[in-house]
This record gives C-alpha cells, structure tokens and sequence, in this order.
C-alpha cells in the first residue's frame, strides 16, 4: 500500500462530553480514522466507497482497515482501535455491536462534492509555506507541528514531479484546511508562525490561488510581448528581402560546391548578383537566392526546360512563388533576426572587457543563480515554456485521497 500526502490533523486529546482521558496514541488512531471516513478523503477514495458498498449497512472490517499502513503503524490491536474511537465526540464513526467494524453514521451522510462545496472547502484552507524540504519533512512533522491549532481537519503536502529521480518530491508549502473560516482567520491573525527557526508564509487558499493567477497573466503578457516584437521585427526583415529572387534546385552531384554552383549561374547570366547559396556540400537539393528583385525570374528565363549543367550533374531549378517564396523568405527572416540578437548579446557581455590597459583580459562575470519567487522547487511548464503552478491555473479541493493497495 502507497502512502498519502493528505492527512487529517488535530483532534483535542480531552473527551469534554465524558471526561475520558484521550492518549497520545489514542487521539492518532482518531484522527486517522475520521480522516478516512471524513467528507475530504470519500468524496474521492474509490477503495473506500467500493468497501463501503460491499455492506448493505456501509459497515468496514477492522481487518480492512488495518492494511492501511498509517493506522497500521499507529495500532494493530483492534480492541484499542475500536476503545480509541469510542472516545471521540465528533459522532462521525460507529462501532459494530461486535466491535468489528466501523461505519460512517448514517446521520452524517456524505455531502456531494459539487463547485458550491468546493468552494466553501477553498474559503476555510490556508497556504503555509516554508517547511525545508531539503531537510525531509515529513507529515508526521507537519501534523505534530499544527497540532497545538484548534480545528484542523486536514493537511496536503504539495508536491512536484522531479524527471531526474522520476518522484513527487515535496514542495515545502501545504494547504491547512480547517473546520471553519473563523478558525483560519484565527490562525493567520497568530502570524508570525514559524517552523525550525523559519518564519512561514500563511495565507488564505483564495488569496494564494488569485496571486498566482496574476503572476502568471503578468507573465503570458510579458511572452505575447516579445513574441509581438520578435514577429513585427521578423515582418520588418521580411519586408527588405526581394521577391522573385529565389531559386530552388535539385539533383547536385556529391562533389558539387557552392563555388561550381556560382560559376555554372554566371555562366548562363554574369549580371546576377548573389545573396546567398543555402546548400552543404554531399546535398541533393538546396536554394540560390539573389539580391535584387526578379533576379530569380531572370535566372529562369535563361535554362530550358528548367535544367542546367552543374559540373556532371544535371540540375532542375524551380523559382519560389506565391506559399513557397512566402514560407522561404520567413525562414530567412527569422535567420538574420537571430543572428542579430546574438550579435547584440555579444556586444552586451564585452561590455567592461574592453580597456586596451587591462592585459589580463577583464573579470568574467559570475552569473547569479536565484531561487524560485516563492523559494520552491520547480514544478511544471506550460506550453510557452514557463513556470505554471497547477494549484493556480486550476485549483485542486484541500484533500486528496489516499491510495490503497496490498503490500
């Protein structure tokens, strides 16, 4: 059986109603159960609805319970598990007359998981960040650590997938979900809260989820921004290139070079002007641009059937228009913008290297390595290649499911 991230958290260990006294071990046992049987975990734990509907009357083995390694590690005595539950008084749990089984109480039916429920889950949840991943954190840690908070029901540690060591590995935030919203405003308005030594960041899920929204607008507008420059300065480029300038030609022999192709062109028309041969030496194909317009039709004016010789070889021309010249002349376009940029980005990483008097070449610079905004992990990109946390984009309900299988 897997482990969960998710965790239900915080049960009083003093029964007020009948003054039982509740062990450490006991308010566990407790708190896992009621985790199970909770709204968050069954509105999503298909292992537990399907045990569930096995019994007419909704009634769970201990046993089944029992190969749940969380519970399992807290107890494997089911008379201490069944003594454990009968000490809670929040009534969400029955215990079968055999004290075999237990149920969810058929007064507490679960509530459907609609946007309305989702909602009001988001409005009593708070996102704490800071808890040292590096350091392993685990949710035992985190449980212990929000214990002393009344009224918490449940903890998710967020993760992110690592592709190295192809793991969900924790992000050092959590999403805190309490039993109401007066409980999360009584817990932020406690700030600051720290953990080893470290303050936390506390706020609501809302508010977390609307600042990401904005980061990430502020950041697909900075993207359409330059790609509306890169496109407007590759329009700009395009728009100086001749039309009607170039040739494309196949069937090169294997030792034909740029300079045969030249001479051959020269041969036939020594007024052309060449702006550049795209071809490699061992191609089969490539193209002859020239550098004034209808240079290309003039070309072809020359040949007949649209051949010429080119050292052996007999070569087929064909002259770009219309979709194919279009198509081309982009390429080309999008070539000289980026030979541009790197010759600006050249430039600009020279600058202060320059003295003719520093003989020992000038300081390299040093490039800063800066931590995530939000001091995380990386977590995926979206398509245009940026950071994108899922929790923002589409947000997830404050529980997650644990997942079952046998050991």
């Amino acid at each position: 059986m897997t482990e969960t991230d998710v965790q239900s958290a915080a049960v009083p260990e003093e029964n007020t109603e009948n003054s039982e006294t509740v062990s450490k071990t006991e308010a566990a046992i407790i708190r896992q159960l009621e985790y199970y049987f909770g709204d968050a975990n069954l509105a999503k734990d298909k292992f537990m609805k399907d045990q569930i509907a096995k019994d007419e009357s909704g009634w769970v083995p201990l046993d089944v319970l029992l190969t749940f390694k969380r519970l399992k590690s807290l107890s494997e005595d089911k008379k201490e598990i069944a003594d454990a539950i009968g000490k809670s008084d929040e009534g969400l749990i029955e215990i079968s007359e055999d004290r075999e089984k237990l149920r969810r109480h058929p007064e507490r039916p679960l509530p459907e998981m609609n946007e309305q429920l989702r909602q009001e889950i988001y409005g009593r949840t708070v996102y704490v960040k800071g808890f040292a991943p590096q350091l392993g954190t685990t949710m035992s840690e985190l449980v212990e650590f929000f214990e002393p908070h009344e009224k918490v029901t449940n903890i998710v540690m967020r993760k992110y997938h690592d592709k190295p060591t192809k793991k969900y590995l924790f992000k050092g935030s959590v999403l805190v979900t309490f039993v109401n919203k007066e409980q999360c405003e009584k817990f932020l308005a406690q700030a600051p809260h720290k953990y080893k030594g470290k303050e936390l960041i506390c706020k609501m899920q809302n508010d977390y989820y609307e600042s990401k929204k904005e980061e990430i607008k502020q950041r697909t507008e900075k993207i359409e921004e330059r790609r509306r420059k890169k496109e407007e300065g590759n329009s700009a480029l395009l728009a100086q290139l001749p039309t009607g300038a170039c040739v494309f030609m196949t069937g090169f022999g294997k030792e034909t070079t740029r300079e045969s192709i030249k001479e051959a062109v020269l041969a036939l028309d020594d007024t052309l002007e060449f702006a550049y041969i795209d071809y490699q030496k061992g191609d089969e194909r490539g193209y002859v641009r020239f550098n004034k317009a209808d240079a290309g039709k003039q070309l072809m004016e020359k040949l007949t059937d649209s051949k010429l010789k080119i050292d052996d070889a007999e070569v087929t021309a064909e002259l770009l228009v219309d979709e194919k010249e279009t198509e081309y002349l982009k390429k080309i376009a999008e070539e000289q913008a980026k030979r541009k940029a790197n010759a600006k980005n050249k430039g600009r990483g020279n600058r202060g290297n320059n003295n003719r008097n520093n003989h020992s070449g000038g300081n390299k610079r040093k490039r800063e390595t800066h931590a995530d905004d939000d001091g995380e992990p990386p977590v995926k990109k979206d398509g245009a290649g940026e950071k994108v946390d899922k929790a923002a984009s589409t947000p997830a309900p404050a529980a997650e499911s644990e997942t079952k299988a046998t050991d």
